[in-house]
């Protein structure tokens, strides 16, 4: 969902009759809180993205299921192939080790490594030529302790020894023996909502993106092996409005046919790369590093070449079902409020399915995926109601939204929302003297303190669930962005000159960088591919999730943790503001997988908000935080 193309003089709805609210006006009546929200949402990119499959306003909001039915199965079985890992293992080495050894790239991952059904159009990826050198992964003089690459993330692949050589040279679009050219793709943005962003410390001015973009591209050409080839960036400037399917398919054509890319990633936090494009990048042979929590099919409906980090809604889905159905049950809805917490649990689906008086087609399709997996599950929602992202516009259909829920007597709502919208639909619960469950599976930043902290807290006070997010950082200064950032610009950067959204920014090239180190010297979109697959799991404690893909799940979190909201306590956010409100993770944040949830009432024991561990590589060599190359294999 992008929500880009809004400006100060649109009119969103009445505020009186006949009186028109717009942007700026909604801004300065909701305050800081819609402005924190709104960036953190396009960063997130937020369920349901916008797709070429536009369905026309067919019905009206909060009618149940049938009135946005479309023919979306839910395919992927999640529940079932997820418990146990189910055979879908992404690692290299199944005891989750990383192991020594010789892997002649490309096809020798094992049984996950083969490249997965689905031809690109474009340019043909070309076998390995004569002269390819083999690289052996775990050993050479870039390993840490644990066999892993130098460096500061905790996520650093497996450290790999190559000697140098020939690497194929031009062994796919945008590769030659000496670059990898990436296309930086710059949404169009407003710039007054930039203004009122950057009073909320949530945005990056465009020098200081620039130098980011330089610092870490920097830190990862010189920590992640790229065999001899510099990844290089040429920006590309968005053609049209995000919204506008021609515009975005004309962009596409651009960065694969004029830039000839090898892949693509936003350079503009405000304006991510929308669904459109990154099918169209796709169909065209570019890998895409973008969108994020769309379903497994959307996924696996496009060639193998769009990467992601938040799990797919079908994971957010399989695992709310299962905990829900081990934990919470039909018992009494002990979490809401006093007129409802002696009630037996009843469930109902709140889902945004669209942008204004658009449906979008993952918005429906997300809606039955959740509906199927608590009915798997033996649950089922008592009544499902829908909404549009149309802030100032639709309080009316909010009104009557909640006013549906309460008259259905729901004790337990599980939010699938946007992060803005439910600012005014907790607003409208409280108006209604209706203080039900929130149970939230962890969509549209719901599971953030930052973003909590503007629902109403009366509401928010009856949050629990479940969360795919980590144990954040006490300090920023303990993130690997931070480091990572000040390693690359030759440690001479103050404090501060990372900008707000250093770790938001950064998620994209470890990705990248993962992809190109893991799939050896002859770089194609099959062997990039096969990487991804061979990254061996990492992470599963409380400050690092679970880490792995496959062609089913090709996003990367694969674990959540069990959380609830205190508006009484006080500590610092994911931007390390301090104020009242936490999210609050159980059992000192604890992670679970699909299958593994225990089979007993939610316990609030032993709770944690912060760390100051966050899985940095200890490991990693202090080599003076200069680098005088161009890649750490690229020579003087």
């Amino acid at each position: 969902m992008s929500h880009s193309s809004l400006s100060p003089s649109v009119p969103l709805g009445n505020t009186k009759q006949g009186e028109h609210m717009t942007v700026r006006d909604f801004f300065e009546r909701y305050g800081v809180a819609l402005g924190v929200a709104s960036v953190l949402m396009l960063v997130i990119a937020a369920l349901p993205g916008n797709v070429s499959e536009r369905a026309g306003v067919d019905a009206s909001l909060g009618q149940g299921r049938d009135p946005l039915d479309g023919d979306f199965a839910s395919g992927v079985d999640v529940g079932d192939a997820l418990e146990g890992d189910g055979g879908l293992d992404g690692g290299v080495a199944a005891d989750d080790t990383v192991a020594s050894g010789t892997a002649s790239l490309p096809g020798s991952f094992g049984s996950d490594g083969a490249a997965a059904p689905g031809t690109a159009t474009g340019p043909a990826d070309t076998g390995a030529p004569a002269g390819t050198s083999a690289v052996t992964f775990g050993t050479g003089p870039q390993c840490d302790s644990n066999g892993r690459q130098l460096g500061v993330s905790g996520y650093m692949p497996p450290c790999v020894e190559w000697g140098g050589g020939d690497n194929g040279g031009a062994t796919t679009r945008g590769v030659t023996a000496t670059t990898i050219k990436v296309a930086i793709w710059q949404g169009q943005e407003d710039p007054a909502t930039r203004q009122v962003l950057a009073g909320a410390k949530l945005n990056d001015t465009p020098p200081v993106v620039e130098r980011m973009y330089e610092s870490l591209r920097s830190y990862f050409n010189n920590h992640y092996q790229t065999y001899g080839r510099e990844v290089v960036f040429e920006t590309v400037t968005a053609s049209g409005e995000s919204t506008s399917d021609a515009a975005m398919k004309a962009d596409a054509v651009k960065i694969a046919d004029e830039v000839g890319a090898f892949a693509v990633f936003t350079g503009n936090a405000l304006a991510p790369i929308p669904t459109v494009l990154a099918s169209e990048l796709a169909r065209r042979g570019v890998i895409c590093i973008c969108t994020t929590s769309l379903s497994s099919q959307f996924y696996q409906e496009h060639p193998p070449l769009i990467w992601s980090s938040l799990p797919t809604i079908n994971e957010y889905a399989a695992h709310s079902a299962e905990y829900a159905a081990k934990r919470l049950g039909r018992d009494n809805a002990a979490y809401a409020g006093p007129l409802i917490r002696n009630q037996k649990r009843v469930y109902c689906l709140m889902i945004v399915v669209g942008t204004g008086t658009t449906v979008d087609a993952q918005g429906p399709r997300g809606r039955d995926i959740v509906v199927d997996a608590y009915e798997k599950r033996g649950l089922s929602f008592a009544k499902v109601v829908q909404y549009f992202y149309a802030p100032g516009q639709n309080q009316d259909d909010i009104t009557n939204m909640i006013g549906q829920l309460k008259s259905a007597n729901c004790t337990t709502i599980v939010p699938v929302v946007d992060p803005i919208m439910p600012i005014l639909i907790t607003k409208e619960a409280t108006k209604q003297a209706y203080f039900p469950e929130w149970y939230v599976m962890g969509t549209g930043l719901s599971d953030t303190t930052t973003i909590a902290r503007f629902y109403d807290q009366q509401q928010w006070e009856h949050a629990f669930g479940i969360s795919p997010l980590w144990v954040t950082w006490d300090r920023v200064e303990n993130s690997a962005g931070y480091h990572e950032y000040h390693h690359g610009v030759g440690g001479t950067g103050n404090k501060g000159d990372e900008g707000a959204l250093i770790n938001v920014y950064r998620a994209g090239f470890q990705t990248l960088w993962t992809g190109i180190h893991m799939a050896g010297p002859n770089l194609t979109n099959a062997t990039f591919e096969q990487g991804m697959y061979a990254y061996p799991k990492t992470g599963g404690d409380p400050a690092n999730p679970l880490v792995f893909r496959n062609r089913a799940f090709p996003t990367e979190v694969k674990d959540f943790s069990e959380i609830y909201y205190d508006p009484t306590l006080v500590g610092p956010d994911e931007r390390s503001e301090n104020g009242a409100g936490m999210i609050v993770r159980v059992d000192a944040g604890k992670r679970y997988n699909a299958g593994e949830w225990p089979q007993s009432p939610p316990s609030r024991a032993n709770a944690v908000t912060v760390t100051a561990q966050q899985g940095n590589n200890t490991d990693h060599a202090a080599d003076g935080h200069t680098h005088d190359t161009k890649c750490l294999s690229c020579g003087g």
